[in-house]
């Protein structure tokens, strides 16, 4: 009995440890502990091995067109656009620069350009046109360009650039127009072709120098002789030249004259003589001799333009008649202005009488010497400058002492004061005094 009981005992015992050491075997495999993460070296990235690596190659500048340049832009005034037949967008014109196949000069409201085709031979293209230049044939020494008006550029504002260009072309290609010398011109002669296009899209071609021939597509030459203008109509049709408004005689003021100023900037009156069958005149004023930097473009009817707010500096102005179909002749020769800040007085001398002094005469002259431009005045009376400065005056004294004022005023309004004061002691009182001397 006992023997059993401590048999049962151990059996028990044997089964407490069993399903313990089971209940933590399957909690250990059903649920096995995350593993740690294991750290794996990092390779270091190769440097790079130097190689001899072959010089690069350099492309060639592209010219702005293909082939030799026809033309070079040698003058603008105000705004002047140009563009690339291989581009799309317009840049401001530069000095000098070349012009090739198709390039395009565009000139906006009283601008101007001039193109040269080689040393002898200029056109000069006038406000709001269009100028498309085309292949020059060396061998006739033709010149090909087509003429658009400016206006065809705003219409085409809406449309793709592409489009635009398009456009263009097809335009230029109806509207080309040939230029040659006439026959019998030797090919050393200078020719110079003003072009204007019209707000009707018509245009008009004059021959300031030489004698030249015009063509347009599928029509016969039409010979333009030097001094005169003709139009082609929007169908290019070449109507009959006739004779272009003479050059305007400048008279006033003279070249290189100087306008000096105070306080009031000065007024200068431009004057030139009439033009036979003249109905108005442009008057062009810049301040540099090329007209780059105008201050003043104006059409006036009259033969003088005043031209106000004139700052220092030197300015340019020229002149060309306009008859009443709106043709524009040659321009005059420039003449030059300069207007000059001045605050320093004229010089005045004061020759006779001298200060202080005594008159025997009721009569005495007055004598100064001042700047030949200065307006003098004697006791408030106008006195007459000689060309090297002198002036002299006679003045009626009566008895006693007697002031006498001298003013010297520049032309920029400085001022410079003088006085004497001169005693006269009457007739009478010399006759007694000669009398009781006696």
């Amino acid at each position: 009995m006992k023997t059993f009981r401590v048999a049962a005992l151990a059996l028990l015992l044997a089964m407490l440890l069993g399903g313990g050491a089971f209940y933590v075997y399957r909690e250990f495999v059903a649920r096995p502990a995350r593993p740690e993460a294991t750290e794996f070296p990092v390779q270091a990235e190769p440097e790079p091995v130097a190689e001899d690596l072959p010089a690069p190659e350099l492309a060639e500048a592209v010219p702005p067109a293909a082939g030799d340049a026809v033309a070079t832009l040698v003058q603008t005034e105000r705004i002047v656009k140009t563009k690339r037949a291989s581009e799309l967008l317009w840049d401001d014109a530069q000095p000098d620069m070349e012009l090739f196949e198709n390039d395009a000069v565009r000139t906006f409201d009283k601008a101007s350009a001039a193109i040269a085709f080689g040393p002898g031979d200029v056109v000069e293209v006038d406000q709001n046109a269009l100028v498309i230049i085309k292949r020059r044939e060396k061998e006739t020494n033709e010149i090909s360009l087509a003429l658009l008006s400016g206006d065809l550029i705003d219409s085409l504002a809406a449309k793709p650039a592409p489009e635009q260009a398009k456009v263009l072309e097809t335009e230029s290609t109806k509207r080309q127009l040939t230029i040659r010398r006439a026959p019998g011109v030797p090919p050393s002669a200078k020719t110079r072709v003003a072009v204007r296009t019209l707000p009707d899209r018509s245009t008009t071609v004059a021959a300031v120098r030489g004698s030249v021939q015009l063509a347009t597509s599928g029509r016969p030459a039409v010979t333009l002789n030097e001094k005169m203008i003709t139009k082609i109509s929007p169908e290019g049709i070449v109507l009959k030249p006739r004779t272009l408004p003479g050059v305007p005689a400048l008279s006033f003021p003279q070249d290189g004259v100087t306008y000096a100023f105070q306080r009031k900037v000065p007024r200068v009156e431009m004057k030139w003589e009439a033009v036979p069958g003249a109905r108005r005149y442009r008057v062009v004023v810049a301040t540099d001799p090329s007209f780059r930097k105008i201050f003043a473009d104006e059409r006036v009817e009259a033969t003088g333009l005043p031209v106000r707010n004139l700052q220092p500096g030197t300015y340019y102005w020229r002149v060309r008649a306009q008859d009443g179909d709106g043709f524009e002749g040659p321009y005059s020769g420039v003449r030059s202005v300069k207007a000059v800040y001045d605050d320093a007085p004229p010089p005045l001398a004061i020759l006779s009488p001298p200060e202080m002094s005594v008159s025997p005469r009721p009569d005495v002259e007055v004598r100064g010497k001042t700047d030949r431009d200065a307006r003098v005045k004697v006791n408030g009376q106008k006195v007459g400058v000689n060309p090297d400065g002198t002036f002299a005056t006679t003045l009626r004294l009566k008895e006693g002492v007697n002031l006498v004022t001298i003013e010297a005023v520049d032309p920029a309004g400085n001022s410079e004061y003088g006085k004497r004061l001169i005693t006269y002691k009457g007739s009478k009182r010399s006759s007694a005094a000669s009398v009781s001397g006696n």
